[in-house]
């Protein structure tokens, strides 16, 4: 084989190889962009299904006032059950100056570390309510329960919490992407006094005013606590981001 020959074929090896490079080194950068697509549109799904829910709710025709004809029923001697027995003016509430009750939970640790890509997303995740906090700019979907597949998509209310904005401290845990905006990442931008609203399913609308905020060890269990007279969410996260050696927490409690 002549010089000019194998010059010609080693350069068309090379041409080969550099183009093999440069298409997997696209795919390898455009990866977790196409990850992350594929989930802001599960969550974009999630939450239009949310809302055709809430939608539907508020289209129902409001109840009637009931106007069923009582008069023949005789009134009992213990018709108020002895409701109005007493005299409850001078009462007063004990417990008014002592420290808001707690209630333990079971030790719990959820995973907070980016997942691995994979092309499966589980079907029947299904959301119960929206997220939203203006002063970050964001708008999530909130599952229920804390496995793997659907915190992939969303943040999910731990199950030995509260329910949300019910008396108690429902514990919303979720991971810190690495990409800005996305899930909790930017959930260090909080500050004191900074509103965050959340929609049930049902339609029902509550705002909650952040008072905490605050970088805890992971196996301190403090986020889980359950207050027994006040209503409390807590957004639990890990920190900082890529490294996840503690836990970010922001409590906030129901105003409305």
């Amino acid at each position: 084989m002549s010089k000019k020959r194998k010059s010609g074929k080693k350069i068309i090896i090379l041409t080969a190889a550099a183009l093999i490079a440069a298409v997997c080194g696209y795919l390898l950068l455009s990866s977790p962009a196409r990850e992350q697509k594929r989930i802001e549109d599960k969550q974009e799904a999630m939450i239009e299904d949310i809302l055709r829910d809430i939608n539907g709710a508020e289209d129902m025709p409001e109840e009637t006032e009931d106007t069923t004809d009582l008069s023949h029923i005789e009134e009992t001697e213990d018709t108020d059950c002895g409701l109005y027995d007493e005299d409850y003016s001078d009462y007063e509430d004990e417990t008014a100056d002592e420290e808001p009750e707690t209630l333990s939970v079971a030790v719990y640790e959820p995973v907070f570390t980016d997942p691995l890509p994979d092309n499966s997303f589980p079907a029947d995740t299904m959301g119960i309510g929206i997220l939203t906090i203006e002063s970050i700019n964001l708008r999530l979907p909130i599952a229920e329960g804390i496995e793997y597949a659907p915190l992939r998509i969303a943040p999910g209310r731990v199950p030995q919490t509260a329910q949300i904005g019910d008396i108690g401290n429902a514990v919303i845990a979720g991971h810190r992407n690495y990409t800005y905006g996305s899930m909790f990442n930017r959930l260090g931008e909080i500050e004191f006094g900074d509103l965050i609203q959340y929609q049930a399913r049902n339609g029902e609308l509550m705002e909650f005013t952040v008072f905490e905020i605050a970088v805890i060890e992971p196996e301190n269990q403090i986020a889980f606590l359950q207050p027994l007279n006040e209503s409390i969410i807590t957004l639990y996260t890990c920190t900082p981001i890529r490294e996840a050696t503690h836990r970010l927490i922001i409590r906030a409690q129901r105003i409305s």
